[in-house]
């Protein structure tokens, strides 16, 4: 199943980078075409799906979060595929608890450096860092 969800993860980042070119009108008109060609699992591509639907609903509020965070870098200034993995990591954290904010951080850390740049794990590393902070401490979670 953490594979699963790490396919699912890759899949989902793939359909929200489509989301931001394209528009919300992929969301209608391609998201689930395109999901339904990734996989031979029909359980990855519900979960894929789902993932990225809802991490796209959420997109406004994760790039006010990450605004906020990094200040000095605009959101619609990031790399389209740094910017998307930061949603689907906020979206993650604060919408899906049953995956421990660790595994959340980890996966959108390797995700930066599997699909952008060498700095990317970073860059998403120091944001994702300081975002889990601070819900932590508005959720009184812990790690």
């Amino acid at each position: 199943m953490i594979h699963d969800r790490s396919t699912a993860r890759r899949i989902a980042l793939q359909g929200m980078y489509q989301l931001d070119v394209q528009g919300d009108s992929f969301l209608i008109d391609g998201l689930q075409a395109f999901v339904s060609e990734t996989s031979d699992d029909p359980k990855i591509r519900e979960i894929s799906y789902f993932m990225a639907k809802s991490a796209w609903g959420f997109h406004p509020t994760a790039d006010e979060w990450i605004g906020r965070i990094a200040a000095k870098w605009p959101v619609y200034r990031m790399a389209t595929v740094d910017r998307n993995i930061l949603r689907l990591a906020a979206w993650e954290m604060v919408n899906y608890v049953q995956t421990p904010p660790k595994v959340v951080l980890d996966e959108a850390i390797n995700m930066g450096k599997e699909f952008s740049t060498a700095d990317s794990g970073n860059f998403i590393n120091g944001i994702l860092d300081a975002m889990l902070k601070e819900h932590l401490a508005q959720t009184g979670r812990t790690l």
